[in-house]
């Protein structure tokens, strides 16, 4: 089931699925931008495209590369069709990606990309990486689908304008845009689980400017489990209770106004901000606590700056891009320690891409960019708030980076793209621990450890072959890297601050503790990754909408803790991050099928194949991947005003354990939604449904509580264009 696809005579068409949707909805009089939006194909960008195009690598008012329609589109129709709710369940409607639900202590949710984790497949808010500085992680749980218009996937081969870190490859989340002088669309709903959801964005498009705001909040009290669990909870409390305990709470508010003197000019000022709360709830009622880490704050704040310029008769353009990007995180109850760990982190970016069609059937861009990242943490006493000495750690990083990227159409069914990446990388440490302190000032020279710098030259290629207007093939070629997070490079998490001296040392007095700390390694090389691609997107039946693709990927360099050393600095004990031996080998296929079998009946597939070994230690298994999984969905119209939408999500076994003794069983997930638009209601849509129809326990090996089983929701959907 491929999410929107691209016909070669279109710039993007949803699939036969939604195709078929929005056929219906302009027979019953609703959404009618929508259908219209279906039925156009043009190639470039056009007035009533809800999409934020500043926000992607596309080039403003150019015909669109055959390597952008290569990108997997999760669009919003997709979205509110299958009620995907946050940025993680909605990339597991993306072939070649697998979700991870939340849980544990920290209760985050990611993605894995063709068995790549999101350190090496960043996260992308319209251009603007959002990742957190300290690890390269993003809770995807945090980022809500109220206000997208859709999420851009690129596996293995990625455009070089994404910037460095792109390893895996990159996903970006693009904002909406609007289409008309009043364009809105709301939502409020209710879940198991005492489910609050409730959001609304509004948008005006004038003449010469535009705006866009909107406010949405999402809210879960409980997680009803398949099962229930009898025992002693976190808190100590013996409970017998299929209720997780677990709140969350998610809010956003975003504005844009967007000045557009002409057809190819733009110029865009964007503020977003969003509040997150994970915590446990109160005990009682709700039922068991799973967990004690508790986080008030989970806050980003972003304000944006992006224009595009073209000159010269529009044969250049200049796209200039200015971020500040802010992300304060407090958690209580680290180790059920009654104290309060609080990371304060932020991030500077500009770019500047400039662009050229000056020479015939060659679009050339050109890219520098700079980014300034920051993590500071200090802990503070969790009943006075008093800061607590000898906590501060405070590291900052800065990349610089020359992008080049030529697409070059070589006739009308052939085309190219070669592109380059160079990156430098330097890092800062201060304030990063007493022990850090005082091992500087008796040995200087380990100074030169907390600085290092990393470069790195990234190349790729991709060739494109279209025989026909139906039919597109594809190989790509690219080398990616990732350089090291913070954490990796000086956390010392989980080591503690001091180490037992080891028997037989000499540099120490056996069986005492000496203070323990990370530096970096100035001879770390960036982690490396190779990435094979063939691929055919296209019509081989006229209702039939295919895209496939085998892929080999081999990487290298990852990243590791050396053990304690306590020789080289006297009276310490010191850990670096290095390149591990040994290389990591990942194959598989991606598919997507999209059938009309009739005016009323739609359906889509999505099915991987995911092989991933150490070439080096066959004996070694890879935990939590799983080799097949996959969604499959119908769209039923049932009658003019009802539509069903029956939908299962399968996902095989995996390793529990890198010894291959024990297993996570694979599972099948169904859920099952009726939508109903009154026809005096023409902008409005009733919907109701569960998921996890049977109620199906899919813990993984092991897990102390079961899965999330059945829920029921119900929503309301309004919208005027």
């Amino acid at each position: 089931m491929t999410i929107r696809y691209y016909p070669l005579s279109s710039t993007r068409y949803r699939p036969a699925c939604l195709t078929a949707l929005a056929s219906a909805l302009l027979c019953l009089g609703v959404q009618p931008a929508l259908a219209q939006q279906a039925a156009q194909a043009n190639n470039t960008a056009t007035s009533n495209q809800n999409v934020f195009t500043l926000g992607t690598i596309a080039v403003q008012g150019a015909r669109q590369t055959e390597a952008e329609k290569a990108e997997t589109v999760v669009d919003r129709e997709t979205i509110d069709l299958l009620e995907k709710k946050d940025v993680g369940t909605a990339l597991s409607l993306a072939p070649g990606v697998f979700y991870n639900r939340p849980q544990g202590g920290r209760y985050e949710s990611n993605v894995i990309v063709r068995g790549y984790d999101l350190r090496s497949v960043p996260i992308f808010v319209d251009g603007i990486p959002v990742y957190i500085p300290y690890d390269g992680y993003s809770d995807l749980g945090r980022f809500t689908t109220a206000d997208i218009s859709e999420i851009n996937v690129a596996k293995g081969y990625s455009s070089v304008m994404y910037g460095h870190n792109t390893l895996g490859g990159a996903i970006n989340i693009v904002s909406l845009r609007p289409r008309s002088e009043f364009d809105a669309n709301a939502i409020v709903g209710t879940a198991t689980g005492d489910v609050s959801e409730a959001a609304v964005n509004v948008g005006t498009r004038q003449e010469n400017w535009y705006l866009q705001a909107g406010l949405s909040h999402y809210e879960r009290k409980y997680t009803r489990l398949a099962e229930n669990f009898v025992g002693e909870d976190a808190r100590g409390n013996e409970v017998d209770s299929d209720k997780y305990n677990y709140r969350t709470r998610d809010r956003r508010g975003s504005l844009r106004f967007g000045y557009t003197p002409n057809a190819t000019d733009e110029y865009v000022v964007s503020y977003a901000k969003q509040e997150a709360v994970k915590m446990p709830g109160q005990t009682g009622s709700r039922g068991f606590v799973p967990a004690t880490w508790e986080w008030p704050k989970w806050d980003r704040e972003t304000i944006s700056f992006v224009s595009n310029t073209r000159f010269l008769d529009d044969k250049f353009y200049v796209k200039p891009r200015v971020y500040y990007d802010k992300f304060d995180n407090t958690m209580d109850w680290w180790r059920n320690q009654p104290k309060g760990s609080h990371y304060r982190d932020k991030a500077f970016g500009a770019s500047l891409e400039l662009g050229t069609e000056i020479i015939e059937n060659h679009l050339i861009k050109t890219m520098i960019s700079y980014k300034d990242e920051e993590h500071r943490s200090f802990d503070t006493d969790i009943y006075t708030g008093a800061g607590i000495a000898g906590t501060d750690q405070k590291v900052t990083q800065e990349f610089f980076s020359v992008a080049l990227e030529d697409t070059w159409t070589i006739s009308d069914q052939w085309e190219t793209q070669i592109g380059a990446l160079y990156t430098r990388r330097k890092a800062d440490a201060s304030d990063i621990g007493v022990n850090t302190q005082n091992l500087i000032n008796q040995y200087p020279a380990a100074g030169s450890m907390l600085n290092p710098s990393i470069d790195t030259i990234d190349p790729q290629a991709a060739l494109f072959y279209k025989p026909t207007e139906n039919h597109t093939w594809r190989a790509s070629i690219a080398r990616k890297t990732r350089f090291p997070s913070f954490k990796q490079a000086y956390s010392n998490y989980a080591a503690g601050n001091e180490a037992r001296c080891p028997a037989g040392a000499t540099t120490c007095t056996p069986g005492t503790n000496v203070p323990s700390m990370t530096l970096q390694n100035p001879g770390l090389a960036p982690e490396k990754a190779m990435h094979y691609e063939l691929g055919y997107a296209g019509r081989p039946l006229p209702d039939l909408y295919m895209d496939a693709s085998v892929y080999y990927s081999e990487s290298k360099d990852a990243f590791g803790r050396t053990d304690r050393d306590f020789v080289t600095y006297p009276g310490y004990a010191i850990q670096q991050n290095v390149n591990l031996d040994g290389k990591t080998e990942r194959k598989g296929l991606d598919l997507s099928l999209n059938y009309t079998f009739a005016p009323r009946l739609s359906v889509g597939l999505n099915y991987s194949y995911l092989h991933i070994r150490n070439k080096d230690d066959s004996s070694y298994r890879f935990t939590d991947m799983p080799e097949h999984f996959g969604i499959a969905y119908a769209d039923i119209r049932a009658t003019e005003w009802l539509t069903v939408t029956p939908s299962i999500e399968y996902r095989g076994s995996s390793y529990y354990d890198t010894k291959g003794e024990d297993k996570n069983p694979g599972y099948a997930i169904t859920n099952l939604k009726f939508s109903v638009t009154p026809p005096a209601w023409k902008n409005a849509t009733f919907s109701i449904g569960v998921e996890n129809l049977f109620d199906k326990d899919y813990r993984a090996f092991d897990d102390e509580y079961a899965s999330p089983g059945r829920s029921f929701f119900a929503n309301l959907r309004v919208s005027y264009n």
